[in-house]
């Protein structure tokens, strides 16, 4: 049977996919006061970078499944406030949750994407046979395992998956964090953030503009695929 070729690029609707996966989810923390983006785990530039993308494109698989999705606090409180390194995604003063660019990451951390893409070692030396190849759910499986691995990594190894050149001072145990400050050009990671990283009901740095952050950890926050 013939198989709906995939997509190594961004599409128009994957933030759509995301927010819909999340809607009813009243506990999420976009629903709660916290500014986030979505971001493709495996990168569109990443897989340019790699010379595979159209390759994987042939077994069917899409960038833009959920699989391969997550959302990242946006701005410096709300990451401090959840131990997950902040996405920016233009890097602009401006912080929009609903218009930005996915692909504005640091060129290393495509490289990162790029390098263990080709370390999976897919099976694409034939041509897809169609929807029947068994390398089809193979490839697919390897590659939600990677955005698995990759999200992991951008949560308890920001260094080694940066999306800003702050990544390092937000994982979870860095008493760092915002540093007491909103903007990634003020931070120096010189000064420790001034509420003991705890941004709700209301709390903040000396500088820094109200955010309303009303989600409380009760637990760890963790990033998760599609949410």
């Amino acid at each position: 049977m013939s198989l709906k070729i995939g997509k190594s690029s961004k599409d128009t609707r994957y933030l759509k996919r995301i927010k819909d996966a999340i809607a009813t989810d009243r506990a999420h923390p976009r629903h709660n006061g916290i500014k986030m983006q979505a971001h493709h785990a495996i990168s569109a530039e990443g897989m340019k970078f790699s010379g595979l993308g159209k390759k994987i494109e042939k077994f069917g698989y899409d960038i833009n499944s959920l699989a391969n999705l997550v959302f990242i606090p946006c701005t410096l409180q709300g990451a401090c406030h959840l131990g997950v390194q902040p996405h920016r995604g233009n890097h602009t003063a401006i912080v929009d949750q609903e218009d930005y660019d996915d692909d504005a990451e640091p060129e290393n951390y495509h490289d990162l994407i790029s390098h263990r893409l080709k370390d999976l070692h897919l099976p694409l030396a034939q041509a897809c046979k169609g929807e029947d190849d068994n390398r089809v759910h193979e490839i697919r499986n390897k590659l939600d395992s990677f955005s698995k691995l990759i999200i992991e990594m951008i949560q308890r190894k920001p260094s080694v998956a940066p999306l800003t050149n702050i990544a390092k001072y937000f994982s979870p145990k860095n008493p760092i964090g915002c540093g007491g400050v909103d903007s990634v050009t003020h931070h120096h990671g010189l000064k420790s953030c001034e509420v003991e990283r705890s941004h709700s009901c209301n709390r903040q740095g000396a500088t820094q503009d109200k955010e309303n952050i009303k989600f409380v950890l009760n637990k760890p926050y963790i990033l998760q695929p599609g949410r």
